[in-house]
């Protein structure tokens, strides 16, 4: 595959985690899972940097264009967003 290829492919990829994962990180309160926390940090940590990387004109291997883009999918699912991080109006009596 072409290395350019590759780096729009990751890049769009990248840009959907960071835009998803970050208002997620944002309504995440006390009672949220430590490691459900901890997964959407290091997703938008990874995420934002990929997209240093790619800027700087390093170009991304297909295995990790497979992995961001199944990511990227998981994370437009919005029922499992509202799962992983449910919101405190819900909950609330």
């Amino acid at each position: 595959m072409n290395a350019n290829i590759l780096q729009v492919i990751v890049m769009v990829a990248a840009i959907v985690i960071v835009i998803r994962a970050e208002p997620a990180l944002n309504r995440m309160n006390a009672c949220t899972p430590f490691m459900v926390r901890s997964a959407f940090h290091l997703l938008t940590l990874g995420s934002t940097a990929e997209i240093v990387s790619i800027l700087l004109g390093e170009a991304p291997s297909w295995p990790t264009a497979i992995v961001f883009l199944g990511v990227a999918s998981l994370l437009l699912c919005e029922r499992r967003l509202r799962v992983l991080c449910p919101s405190l109006k819900r909950n609330s009596p």
